[in-house]
């Protein structure tokens, strides 16, 4: 079995006093548009730890996962792209950001979402539906292990326990 090369993303949904926490984009064609918390996953970096890490790095605040709220998948360039949404809890805020990356980050409730210029619809969707009182996460089994590498089971059957509302 040969390996496939994957550009694979992540984003934090993070919620707190029915507001979602967005940042604006400083740079780029998606300059001054609004998104919730992303970034790719970097080379020997597991996506749990890079949706905390682009948290931080974006809006200054520090999280847990509270579970899986979404994947998106598509072909770009011949190649697959994975997005892996995370419903995340802010555990502190220093408030200091990225400033090349990001010009803002803000908490914004679910009748400012409409007035604000996004970079995709599926950020605006996810946004929308997390305040929307339909947000769900799909919760992981405790770390798991093989040899000495830990790794997460994000599983829904009749069965599990781990379907949460958050």
């Amino acid at each position: 079995m040969g390996r496939t090369i994957c550009d694979l993303g992540v984003a934090a949904r993070a919620i707190l006093n029915n507001k979602i926490l967005l940042v604006k984009e400083a740079r780029g064609p998606y300059k001054g548009m609004w998104s919730l918390p992303k970034g790719s996953v970097d080379e020997g970096e597991g996506p749990e730890t890079a949706v905390l890490r682009e948290l931080e790095e974006e809006t200054g605040a520090k999280g847990e996962i509270i579970g899986l709220a979404a994947l998106r998948s598509t072909m770009n360039k011949q190649m697959p792209a994975v997005f892996i949404c995370y419903d995340v809890q802010v555990t502190s805020n220093s408030g200091v950001i990225d400033a090349d990356e990001i010009s803002e980050s803000k908490w914004f409730s679910l009748d400012e979402l409409k007035s604000l210029s996004w970079v995709s619809d599926t950020m605006h969707n996810l946004s929308i539906e997390a305040l929307s009182g339909s947000r769900m996460s799909i919760q992981s089994t405790k770390p798991l292990s093989k040899l000495g590498n830990k790794y997460y089971v994000y599983s829904v059957n009749k069965h599990s326990g781990y379907l949460s509302q958050v």
